[in-house]
């Protein structure tokens, strides 16, 4: 995973943030029952937000439009995922001795973009085929069908919930 730190920075002679670094993407590879999260805060008035935690990401949503998108999109990707299997090895995970997961949050707008696509198995290089998930600057590696559910299930009861 290559992640960029965003840091502003206000002068007196500055009104806008400067930039100094962005997040280009983040690489998430999934596998087997992922452990999600919805959160409700402040349901029923203008600053409601639906906190999303899917592994060691959070999502931040407001805009029911924009949930609903997510969904809609993450859902119109079952005819990739079923080609994958229902579940798979989590060694494909790859996990590194001695280092911690990176916690990731982001904030989604209706500029948000969602898109799909299959990749196929590498055995050269010992790689699942796997469904390739992007929601603006993540990108899941999703290893099965049971992941892709979990997470498809996330988005649908963040969408629920703004919808109230």
């Amino acid at each position: 995973m290559h992640v960029h730190h965003t840091t502003q920075h206000k002068t007196a002679d500055q009104r806008r943030p400067v930039l100094t670094s962005t997040v280009m993407a983040v690489v998430l590879r999934v596998a087997g029952p992922v452990e999600t999260g919805v959160v409700a805060h402040a349901l029923g008035h203008p600053e409601r937000q639906i906190s999303v935690r899917i592994g060691d990401v959070v999502v931040h949503l407001r805009d029911p439009k924009v949930a609903e998108l997510v969904r809609q999109r993450w859902d119109a990707g079952l005819g990739a995922a079923l080609w994958l299997r229902e579940r798979v090895s989590q060694t494909w995970l790859a996990p590194r001795p001695d280092t911690y997961p990176a916690a990731v949050s982001l904030q989604l707008t209706d500029k948000v973009r969602v898109a799909h696509r299959l990749v196929p198995a590498d055995p050269n290089r010992r790689q699942p085929a796997y469904l390739e998930a992007r929601v603006d600057q993540l990108i899941w590696q999703v290893c099965d069908l049971t992941a892709w559910r979990a997470i498809g299930d996330a988005w649908l009861r963040a969408h629920q919930l703004l919808r109230q």
